[in-house]
């Protein structure tokens, strides 16, 4: 017995020590590695770090543009040598760098700078908005494109409940193609427009994908259904040069972005390209997927033309991706559904299912193409046969053997998720399957919805709770095309999946997410969805030291003014790109 009591009072004393050693390491700061000297440590503040142990520190040590410490205020201020750079944070709350993992940035200035405004709310009518366009018809010279940007689904928010016809643009401009944007795919367009673009009667369809709307005797009635690789750009190259040392980094920076997942269209890619190669060091990274025909068609095999040249910092740099549009998006009523949209509008495609842009045997070849190259295949898949169509490409693609590269599929369930879609996507992550999802469009789109598909059918979209109770992983992006420019800020879309308050009210309280869950929306699983979770989406050591700073502690504050939390800083490599004051 005595034996037994001493061994037992040994195990206990080399328990407590052990104890007590566990308790003494995770006092100390994670460190990347012992002797570094920081460049920058900012201190007093709440840190968000959203690492595994989802740890909440007040200070953080930074070396050649990483964290190389994360811990409290004393331990990694006796870090500093007489070099470092202090920068207190005065108590303001503090999370990784979002990321916007899915939008269009060149499209974005692009609808800022060079289109007229007809957007919703501010323009309430086709009336008015026919008046808007007139005036720029009055100064443009003969054969000037005339465009216009209305906001998504604005045949259901105008007064009218249209969109303006072919007749009314050809009363107002008789000389100038004109091309009136409802979101990014559904165009309607004047005569002069379908005559320079080179529409046909009986003609369906147009060279890169987009679709051709007809009367009933066959002519085009004024309808392009995802027209944007066909209708030419009035782009300069100095503007496309200044949108990305400039305007781009500028806007996204304003609103805590530190990385985007540019889509971009292969036109562009050499403007970036020359950018790039000059060394210059912007204020945002951009991973860059690239998109020539909607449906992918003209996709080369060999995709070396879009990798960055030498000399590009790929700190900022990286080509990403490739992608195509398998439909088009249910606010237009182009996404393709099994059962057709509620009433008919004159802007219809034929059958009232939506549209199909890119066929099963294209999405294959667009997934092949990407995994040759290493990069990732994104399909674009709005409507539930959409998603069907894209989840059936990727099964066939793993059914040959398990894929190198991870594989995404854009909105998905986004406006529509049935279980076994869900049960299929759930069995394709175990294989790299990567998710997107836009969380701010239920504040802009779920009445029309509801009108365009019926509560029933549009109450199965936007059910992210559901998502990651199953195991994906949504990564949140915008989306934003310069049609919904206030879409671009994340507290918006963290307000509205916390509290599920849309613009139709209440929709589906139950799919309400936590604050930490719809914070690793915009970083982590942003990150994971673009391939770059080992460099970032959360904040230790290692990691790009890229961070956000808000006004407002998010984790306390009343969920209903999440939407007011204002950007106070960006911090991109360390350095601040952004400050609001």
């Amino acid at each position: 017995m005595k034996k037994s009591s001493a061994t037992s009072k040994k195990i206990k004393q080399a328990t407590c020590c052990f104890l007590f050693m566990v308790i003494l390491f995770c006092s100390f700061p994670v460190l990347s590695s012992a002797g570094e000297v920081p460049e920058v440590i900012y201190f007093n503040g709440k840190i968000i770090t959203l690492d595994k142990s989802n740890r909440i520190v007040e200070a953080v040590a930074i070396l050649n543009g990483k964290f190389i410490a994360a811990g409290t205020n004393g331990e990694i201020r006796r870090l500093a040598g007489s070099n470092t750079k202090l920068i207190d944070l005065q108590q303001k709350t503090v999370t990784p760098g979002f990321i916007d993992a899915h939008t269009h940035p060149v499209e974005t200035m692009y609808l800022t700078t060079d289109f007229v405004n007809c957007r919703y709310p501010g323009v309430p009518s086709v009336k008015q908005a026919l008046r808007n366009m007139t005036d720029s018809v009055k100064t443009a010279k003969k054969g000037q494109w005339i465009l216009a940007a209305c906001v998504s689904a604005s045949q259901t928010k105008f007064a009218e409940k249209r969109m303006p016809t072919l007749a009314e643009l050809d009363s107002i401009s008789p000389d100038n193609p004109v091309v009136v944007l409802d979101g990014t795919h559904l165009f309607v367009v004047n005569s002069k427009a379908l005559e320079v673009i080179g529409v046909k009667k009986g003609q369906t369809k147009l060279p890169h994908g987009g679709g051709i709307g007809l009367d009933s005797n066959g002519n085009p009635n004024g309808t392009l259904t995802d027209a944007f690789a066909d209708v030419p750009s009035v782009l300069t190259p100095a503007q496309l040069e200044s949108f990305f040392t400039t305007g781009i980094q500028k806007f996204w920076n304003s609103y805590g972005f530190t990385t985007v997942m540019g889509i971009t269209q292969a036109a562009v890619v050499p403007v970036i390209q020359k950018v790039a190669s000059t060394g210059y060091k912007p204020s945002l990274r951009y991973s860059m997927s690239v998109w020539k025909a909607a449906n992918g068609e003209d996709m080369p095999e060999d995709l070396s033309v879009f990798a960055f040249p030498a000399g590009s910092n790929t700190d900022y740099y990286h080509f990403t991706g490739i992608k195509a549009w398998v439909d088009g998006e249910n606010d237009a009523r182009t996404g393709l559904m099994c059962s057709p949209y509620l009433g008919h509008k004159e802007t219809d495609p034929e059958g009232g299912h939506g549209s199909q842009v890119t066929s099963g045997d294209q999405a294959m070849r667009l997934a092949k193409i990407a995994q040759k190259n290493g990069v990732i295949c994104m399909l674009h898949c709005s409507g539930d046969k959409a998603m069907a169509i894209g989840m059936t490409t990727y099964e066939n693609l793993c059914a040959e053997g398990k894929p190198k590269n991870i594989f995404r599929i854009e909105h998905f369930g986004v406006f529509q998720m049935y279980q076994n879609q869900l049960d299929r996507a759930v069995k394709l992550h175990t294989e790299g399957l990567r998710i997107s999802v836009q969380p701010t469009w239920l504040t802009v789109l779920v009445k029309s919805d509801i009108e365009d598909m019926g509560y029933e059918r549009a109450a199965t979209g936007f059910r992210f709770r559901t998502m990651i109770h199953a195991g994906l992983e949504p990564a949140g992006s915008t989306d934003v095309t310069g049609v919904y420019l206030e879409n671009t800020n994340p507290m918006k879309a963290i307000y509205a999946t916390v509290t599920r308050n849309s613009d139709a009210g209440k929709f589906e309280a139950d799919q309400a997410l936590t604050v930490t869950e719809s914070l690793k929306m915009w970083t982590i699983w942003a990150a994971r969805s673009l391939g770059e979770e080992q460099l970032k989406g959360t904040i230790e050591p290692g990691k790009y030291a890229d961070m956000t700073v808000l006004s407002d502690d998010i984790l306390t504050i009343d969920q209903e003014k999440i939407i007011e939390i204002k950007i106070e800083k960006t911090i991109v490599g360390g350095i601040i790109v952004y400050s609001r004051k």
